[in-house]
């Protein structure tokens, strides 16, 4: 068709996200992104048609990529659209936005193509298409293909605000006298999941991710590059570094995540409310140093977008804590809050209570010095250079007392001191006095600190970058806690207003070199933190995201309460906490990739548990099944011609089992291997499927069992709510459900709970304790009959480890006995009848 007219609608007067067309997006703005894509579409003319208000900034830049621009009503933009078209005669036009700089242009030509096509082979002029689109492509990459004609014809039969606001519901809410065709996307195309245009903050900052996933480049991005953008990990939820930037706790997190920024790419939050005066200054030095200033945000996504929240705040205030409970995860540098409301904790500077708070303690994330001194001077009368640094402010003034103090020391010594205009007066004041050397900072200071001899410091990263470097060490602690971790970490210390001779007495001291510090900087912190991004938020497997979200809204969030369900343990993997509502332990966060379970699992990974493959412990698991069997029989009655479903089959010993003693055994596994071992080696039914999702009644011809087992299969499971009602309905009336699993009452769990969730494996997403079983299985229709403590081992119990009790002693004996009285097996077996 001739006069075909590409016609993208855009205005600067958004309210969401005002004059978001002309945001910078890379190298371009976000309009030029969309007008480059539409160049793409075969047309004859290339318009953007906009208000009046905003037809003096956008014209300019519609002139430079080769477009017209055209100036119409702000509201009515049917008629801004018809008065365009009465223009320039167009016939057919193909409508676009312009906050979507990553459409399907390909998908764009397609709609244009089969409009035309549509209309040539139509001779009915009844017949002809008056609109046209395409359904099932993302939010953001739709097109209109629109004959001219007939949306002058629709302008004068409608009298909706709607249709004259929108253009396209002018046609296709009145069919009666349009023939409209909502056609369904090719495959290529059809991706509805995908989000690709911008209307919110949080739309623009996934559209910054997918221009750093692509890097520079000036062309329109192809279908299939899009795709995989909003697929990378990174665009789904972007990283959002969080430093503090509060007056009073110095300029060392905002450094810290700036370097990781220009590193990794990711964002820095930064509130325009910010009470640190150096901040525009120190986010300065990193962009001359490279950092994409883009990167550096003032906003923070809405809940619509899932961002990965790395906190440096010293300590995380209450405003901050609703905003990550709808994170991704967060993940928290060197917290100070004891709030449990953090998936991942990490102390880079090993706090004091580093056992029970952190999942991991690394000073060797803490970078080392850019060199080391050649030679350590053991008698501090041979120090030539004094440097007095409390970090980017000095709230407690320690600055000018410390220095003075120190200069009629070290008269004959250089002595410089880092002062802040926080220490109460201006640097320029005090340039030099008394031969004291005061600069306002100290450009790279962990590249130069190994130039000073003796360092005066708070507890802090300056501290360990000097102890790195092989200088000596004082630390001026400001609180209680800071002279606890001084002491604690082996720092000599001083007091607030300490007098000449306690100084001279610790400089004699040997305190002053803290050597245990040289592992400083033998690993990476922007990888770590890398890799922790990809980690995954977890919910109760029984109650689910839901519940946790219903407790935080009664939850006090002025108490710091961000997440309800308590924290019990913590390791450089995984995070577990309690469910408040259901009493579950649970994976709520974890690193480790999800694993497989195919053939290396039950020869290699069993052998590596257990010290033999899994058929080589054939028998033994075999005769552990006659045992559960006769449990069963004892509570229920049921043995010979009942069928019965083993969930997990894996190879079959439980099956073999039941077969021996007259049930008819069906098994179901997600390992192929292991169920064609089942069907071929035992010849019994057994099928591959992904529990809950198989269909019973079509694998077996059975809609319900008598008995249904898991053995050590539940707590495999993310969804245990899915699992649990799958089997309350394939199990019959008074039926018998029994399953095993680890215990979190047992004797690992009581004496040493940390190194049992440490290993604890990192597949097992939930840790039931017997003691809230019943209550959990009553919700899906099952009565608990007996609970059997297995698993004992009194080698586990402290007074055996402690006097290396013998398996033959009677220590040993008496406390095997005691383990089964009191029902400390670290596993256990549940049986259960349907209600």
């Amino acid at each position: 068709m001739k006069n075909t007219a590409v016609i993208i609608q855009c205005r600067l007067s958004s309210t969401r996200l005002p004059s978001k067309a002309i945001l910078p997006l890379g190298n371009k703005t976000v309009l030029e992104w969309t007008l480059a894509s539409m160049k793409k579409v075969k047309a004859d003319k290339y318009y953007v048609a906009t208000d009046e208000a905003s037809f003096e900034t956008l014209e300019p830049l519609c002139r430079r990529n080769g477009y017209e621009c055209f100036a119409g009503p702000l509201d009515n933009v049917l008629e801004r659209y018809c008065m365009l078209i009465k223009q320039i005669d167009a016939k057919v036009v193909i409508r676009a936005t312009a906050d979507n700089p990553f459409l399907f242009y390909e998908a764009a030509q397609f709609s244009l193509d089969e409009f035309v096509r549509r209309n040539n082979v139509s001779s009915d002029s009844a017949s002809i298409c008056d609109y046209l689109t395409l359904t099932g492509l993302p939010h953001g990459s739709g097109v209109e293909i629109i004959n001219g004609e007939s949306l002058l014809k629709a302008a004068t039969l409608t009298d909706s605000d709607y249709d004259r606001e929108h253009v396209g519901p002018a046609l296709y809410n009145h069919k009666e006298n349009f023939n409209c065709e909502f056609i369904p996307s090719p495959a290529r195309f059809n991706h509805p999941e995908l989000r690709t245009t911008i209307d919110t903050f949080s739309d623009y900052l996934r559209a910054k991710t997918v221009l750093r996933h692509f890097g520079e480049t000036n062309e329109p991005f192809t279908t299939e590059q899009i795709i995989a953008a909003m697929n990378d990990v990174y665009v789904r939820n972007p990283v959002i570094l969080i430093p503090s930037v509060k007056k009073g706790c110095g300029t060392g997190h905002l450094h810290r995540c700036l370097e990781i920024a220009l590193e990794k790419k990711f964002f820095v939050y930064i509130p325009q409310n910010y009470t640190l005066e150096e901040t525009p200054s120190v986010i300065q030095s990193y962009v001359q140093k490279g950092l994409d200033e883009s990167l550096v945000i003032n906003s923070l996504p809405d809940q619509s977008y899932k961002a990965v929240f790395i906190t440096d705040l010293f300590k995380t205030d209450d405003e901050y804590k609703p905003l990550l409970h709808n994170a991704k995860s967060v993940i928290a540098l060197d917290e100070g809050s004891d709030s449990q409301c953090f998936d991942y904790r990490l102390d880079i500077i090993p706090s004091f209570a580093q056992d029970s708070c952190a999942n991991l303690t690394e000073p060797a994330f803490i970078k080392k010095a850019g060199s080391v001194k050649s030679t350590v001077l053991s008698d501090w009368h041979e120090f030539k250079s004094v440097l007095i640094c409390f970090g980017g402010e000095d709230p407690a003034g320690l600055t000018i007392p410390t220095a003075r103090t120190l200069k009629s020391i070290f008269n004959e010594s250089s002595v410089t001191a880092v002062l802040s205009d926080c220490a109460g007066v201006k640097n320029s004041r005090f340039e030099s006095e008394d031969g004291i050397n005061y600069v306002s900072t100290i450009p790279d200071l962990r590249n130069h600190i190994a130039e000073y001899d003796l360092v005066v410091t708070h507890y802090g990263l300056t501290a360990f970058e000097a102890s790195s470097a092989g200088c000596a060490v004082i630390l001026l602690p400001t609180t209680k806690l800071h002279e606890e971790l001084a002491r604690k970490y082996g720092y000599a210390y001083l007091q607030k207003d300490f007098t000449q001779n306690e100084a001279l007495q610790v400089l004699n001291s040997d305190a002053i070199f803290p050597v245990h510090l040289k592992e400083c900087g033998n690993k990476s912190l922007p990888d770590y933190l890398e890799n922790l991004s990809k980690g995954s938020r977890l919910y109760c497997p029984v109650c689910g995201q839901k519940a946790d979200e219903k407790s935080n809204e009664k939850s006090d969030v002025s108490e710091g309460i961000c997440r309800c369900d308590s924290v019990v343990a913590r390791n450089s993997t995984r995070t577990y906490r309690k469910c408040s509502n259901c009493g579950m332990i649970y994976i709520s966060w974890t690193s480790v990739p999800e694993k497989t379970y195919q053939k290396s699992y039950f020869f290699e990974e069993y052998k590596n548990q257990y010290g033999k493959t899994y058929q080589e412990d054939f028998e033994s698991i075999k005769n552990q099944g006659k045992r559960r069997l006769s449990v069963i029989k004892n509570i229920s009655g049921i043995s010979k011609e009942k069928n019965l479903l083993d969930v997990g089959c894996a190879f079959g010993p439980f099956l073999s089992a039941a077969t021996e003693i007259g049930f008819n055994a069906f098994g179901t596994d997600i390992s192929e291997e292991a169920v064609d071992f089942v069907q071929k080696s035992l010849h019994l039914p057994a099928a591959v499927s992904a529990f809950p999702d198989i269909d019973i009644a079509a694998e077996f011809g059975i809609s319900e069992f008598d008995v249904v087992t898991m053995w050590y299969v539940i707590e495999h499971f993310k969804d245990l709510d899915a699992v649990l009602k799958k089997i309350g309905g394939i199990t019959k009336k008074h039926g018998i459900f029994a399953f095993s699993t680890p215990s979190a009452e047992g004797i690992s769990a009581k004496s040493n709970p940390d190194l049992f969730f440490q290993n604890s494996p990192s597949d097992h997403y939930s840790v039931w304790l017997p003691s809230q079983a019943a209550s959990i299985l009553k919700r899906y229709g099952f009565s608990v009959e007996r609970i059997v403590s297995t698993g004992h081992h009194p080698e586990r119990f402290p007074a055996i480890k402690k006097n290396g009790a013998e398996s033959s002693s009677l220590q040993w004996k008496l406390t095997d006995k005691l383990s089964r009285i009191r029902k400390l097996g670290d596993t256990v077996e549940i049986y259960c009848r349907k209600i």
